[in-house]
C-alpha cells in the first residue's frame, strides 16, 4: 500500500478512511498528534515521539485505550505494509478525546479514538536555506501540548507563504519563541542557544537531540529566553522539525541574518545526518 489510514483499529486507504463528525477532534480539536519519519521502513527516534505523545495524553485527561506498546505494535505493522519501494514516509498519529454528541464537557467513560496515517513523504534537506518573517505570538498558553489546536498556526504559515517565505518566527513581547512549525534556534560566539521549553513552547525532539549531539561535538549550549534583537545578531539561525531536520535561516523580514559560524553549523549538521543514517538503515 502507498498511503494506509487506520481509525480505531480498522485499516483502510487514506481514500477510505472514515470518521465520524461526532469525533471531538472535528468539534473542538480535543485531542493531540504526532509525527514521525520513517526511512527504509524504519522509524526514526520513535520512542521519543511516543514518550511526548502519551505524556501530552495524561497532561489532557484522554482516556487511551491503547498502551505504549501497543500503539508502537501499530506502528510497526502499517510500516510492514507500506509498498517496499517508499524508502521516505511520515507517520502519523493522533488521538481525539472521543466520538459523543456535542458538549464542551468530557463525555463519561468514553475512550479516545486513535487515527494513523502512513504516506510517502521526501524530507528537506538538511541545511536548506530559508527566509522568515516575525509574527506576534497569539496562541493560548499550552504550547508546550502537541494539539490539534493550530488555527493560529495556520494563519501564520499563511502570512508567510503570502511574503515569499519558509517560516514565521513567533515572539511575545520581545521574547522569541518559536516557529509555526518549528523550533527556533540559533548559534552565538560559539554556543548553541535554545528557548526552555516552558508552556510558550513544544518540547521539540529535534531540539532535544542537537543538544545532545552539540554536547557529545563539545559545543557548549545555553537554554535560556532570547530576544528578538539577539536572535538578528545571532551567528546562525537555526529552524528545525521532524521534517525539516536543520535550515538555515539567512533572512528576516527581508533583512540578510546569521552565516558567520558556518563550521559549527556544518558540524552539528554532519553529525545528525550521520545519526539518522545510522538508526534508519534498511532492516
Amino acid at each position: 500500500m502507498r498511503e494506509i489510514a487506520w481509525y480505531n483499529g480498522k485499516l483502510t486507504t487514506l481514500e477510505e478512511a472514515r470518521i465520524s463528525p461526532d469525533d471531538r477532534a472535528f468539534y473542538f480539536g480535543d485531542g493531540i498528534y504526532d509525527v514521525v519519519t520513517v526511512r527504509k521502513g524504519i522509524c526514526f527516534a520513535l520512542e521519543d515521539h511516543l514518550d511526548r505523545f502519551f505524556t501530552n495524553a495524561e497532561r489532557l485527561r484522554l482516556n487511551m485505550p491503547m498502551t505504549k506498546d501497543e500503539v508502537r505494535g501499530v506502528c510497526d505493522d502499517l510500516i510492514s505494509k507500506l509498498d517496499r519501494d517508499i524508502e521516505e514516509a511520515a507517520l502519523y498519529f493522533q488521538a481525539s478525546r472521543a466520538t459523543a454528541p456535542r458538549n464542551h464537557a468530557f463525555p463519561e467513560n468514553a475512550k479516545a479514538n486513535l487515527y494513523f496515517t502512513l504516506k510517502p513523504s521526501k524530507f528537506k534537506k538538511i541545511g536548506m536555506e530559508i527566509s522568515a518573517i516575525f509574527e506576534k505570538d497569539i496562541r493560548f498558553l499550552m504550547c508546550d501540548i502537541k494539539t490539534l489546536n493550530l488555527l493560529p498556526n495556520v494563519l501564520a504559515q499563511q502570512k508567510a507563504l503570502e511574503a515569499g517565505c519558509y517560516e514565521v518566527i513567533f515572539h511575545r513581547g520581545e521574547r522569541v519563541t518559536e516557529g509555526s512549525h518549528s523550533c527556533i534556534c540559533m548559534l552565538k560566539d560559539g554556543v548553541f542557544c535554545t528557548p526552555p521549553t516552558d508552556e510558550m513552547i513544544l518540547p521539540s525532539i529535534t531540539r532535544k537531540h542537537y543538544l545532545q549531539i552539540c554536547e557529545k561535538l563539545g559545543i557548549p549550549t545555553r537554554i535560556a529566553p532570547f530576544t528578538r534583537d539577539e536572535l538578528l545578531q545571532a551567528d546562525e539561525i537555526i529552524v528545525m522539525s521532524t521534517t525539516a531536520l536543520m535550515c538555515r535561516c539567512i533572512k528576516i523580514n527581508g533583512n540578510s541574518v546569521g552565516g558567520r559560524d558556518g563550521e559549527n553549523l556544518r558540524r552539528i549538521a554532519d553529525a545528525y545526518r550521520a545519526r539518522i543514517l545510522r538508526e534508519t538503515e534498511g532492516k
